[in-house]
């Protein structure tokens, strides 16, 4: 061997001792970077390079896996899997079986099992809101009020909105994500033509006539979200236009931060991708502990909760409704909260817990 090539091994061996331990009055002690699953199906949230960064400062790498690919995964060097990036599960119809099949597979494969956040059960009992805001309501959590459509009950939109007295209304199925085939319809002596029922969020009116609804467009939508879907109806809440959503997010089962969810002028979805604008909000101890109290309940429901987004809208009195839980795949809006390295530290401490 020639000095060069000497020279070369040491630094090679240099560089292997620094990337997988260091010299201790003991030895070298071996360590490695941490690894973190993200689980998606075809594109992950916006926040992962923001995410990618926040744990690279905790020395632990990111990988994306997509769920169709998790067959060919080596889960032996996975720390922790978080399904936090499973955006759009609300097209795949296949979703829970998946998901199980997975989850038991890499906790029988990985070494000591490997930790899953959220719990994967969640999959099945807290994205559809139809499986827990009813739940919700009994126990006491003020719910926007709802009206629950199963899939193929014979009853019509006019009929709902005759026997609520609700004059404006929102129809969204139950199962979605970013206001996915929601429609806002209004009733009217003299309906008029809609202005676009071709748009992401159309906003129909409905003849207050019973023999004139039949060829409403707000009718056959609704027709149409029955029969593939269970729905929910309920009142339009006139304060999202003026005050927006407030979300309440929690990080390691702790509250973190909220943040005010605005719509776009003359909209009324509360997203950035509809022109809405999210920021950090100070809410109020009141606020605050409502929202910790609902928390405490949804994880004597649902076993620990690393992360969770409670959205709500305002109630004429101030006080707040709930909206919806997002438990599984939420947007956290940790960089307008403040919260990446937050983030990263608790998810980091449920696998150090494994």
């Amino acid at each position: 061997m020639s000095a060069q090539d000497g020279a070369t091994s040491v630094s090679v061996v240099a560089a292997v001792i620094i990337a997988v331990g260091r010299l201790t009055a003991e030895g070298i002690r071996v360590t490695r970077r941490r690894r973190i699953a993200y689980l998606c199906l075809t594109v992950p949230h916006d926040d992962l390079p923001d995410v990618e960064a926040a744990f690279a400062r905790h020395d632990t790498d990111v990988e994306i896996v997509k769920l169709a690919d998790a067959d060919q995964i080596n889960w032996s060097g996975i720390d922790l899997l978080s399904l936090r990036m499973l955006r759009y599960f609300h097209l795949e119809p296949d979703l829970i079986p998946r998901i199980d099949a997975l989850c038991a597979r890499v906790r029988a494969n990985a070494p000591g099992g490997l930790p899953v956040v959220n719990p994967p059960g969640l999959v099945a009992r807290g994205l559809d809101k139809f499986d827990y805001l009813p739940r919700l309501a009994e126990a006491g959590v003020p719910v926007v009020p709802t009206e629950w459509v199963s899939r193929g009950t014979p009853v019509t939109l006019h009929a709902i909105l005759e026997r609520t007295g609700w004059r404006r209304a929102v129809v969204k199925p139950t199962l979605s994500a970013r206001g996915w085939n929601a429609f806002r319809v209004t009733r009217a002596e003299t309906p008029t033509d809609d202005p676009d029922p071709t748009a992401d969020h159309p906003h129909f009116t409905l003849p207050d006539a019973s023999d004139a609804v039949a060829g409403s467009n707000a009718e056959r939508r609704f027709a149409e979200l029955t029969a593939m879907t269970t729905v929910s109806v309920q009142p339009f809440v006139d304060e999202i236009t003026t005050r927006g959503e407030t979300s309440f997010v929690f990080i390691g089962g702790r509250y973190s931060h909220a943040i005010a969810k605005s719509v776009a002028e003359n909209g009324w979805i509360a997203h950035e991708s509809f022109g809405g604008v999210n920021k950090r909000l100070e809410a109020t101890p009141a606020h605050i502990a409502w929202a910790e109290e609902l928390h405490s309940l949804l994880c004597s429901w649902f076993e620990q909760l690393r992360y969770a987004r409670i959205d709500t809208l305002p109630a004429p009195d101030g006080s707040l409704q709930l909206l919806e839980c997002e438990l599984v795949a939420p947007r956290l809006f940790l960089r307008e909260g403040g919260a990446l390295d937050r983030y990263a530290r608790s998810m980091l401490g449920v696998a150090a817990t494994a």
